[in-house]
């Protein structure tokens, strides 16, 4: 008899604490249905004549430019595996290793990344060519 009483008290406060529950739920459910009962979904005004500025750093990169990446990286000492312009393992371990070797920013984008990377390779060819030319005339130089 005891266990029956301790039963029905127990009944009584989850019952009191589901009706508490449903009479603060109450408003926010009824916000969240409509009249027919389905889930109202309710969107902001959007201006569609408004051009929203995308951010270069936020567009993903093409195969191409991964490809670019790739042999950048490869040119720059990593190894990113073969260049076939497409982000695996490799090549994002590559680009990690490059973030820290060149003491970029963590949180860089991977289009951060190639955009410095390629200012790194274009100066590397640069100099590159420009050694080559040095070297070019000063063994023209030395025929004569």
């Amino acid at each position: 008899m005891r266990y029956h009483i301790q039963g029905v008290f127990i009944l009584l406060i989850v019952a009191i604490a589901v009706l508490f529950t449903a009479r603060i739920a109450a408003p926010v459910l009824s916000d969240a249905f409509g009249d027919e009962g389905a889930i109202v979904a309710q969107s902001a005004e959007v201006d569609e004549d408004a051009d929203l500025p995308v951010a270069d750093e936020d567009l993903p990169l093409t195969g191409e430019e991964v490809g670019q990446l790739q042999a950048d990286l490869t040119s720059l000492g990593f190894d990113p595996g073969p260049v076939d312009g497409i982000m695996g393992e490799a090549t994002q371990g590559a680009i990690d290793a490059a973030i820290v070797q060149y003491q970029l920013d963590v949180a860089a984008s991977n289009r951060e990344v190639y955009d410095y990377l390629r200012s790194l390779a274009d100066a590397l060819a640069a100099a590159n060519a420009a050694d080559s030319a040095a070297n070019d005339a000063g063994e023209a130089g030395s025929d004569g």
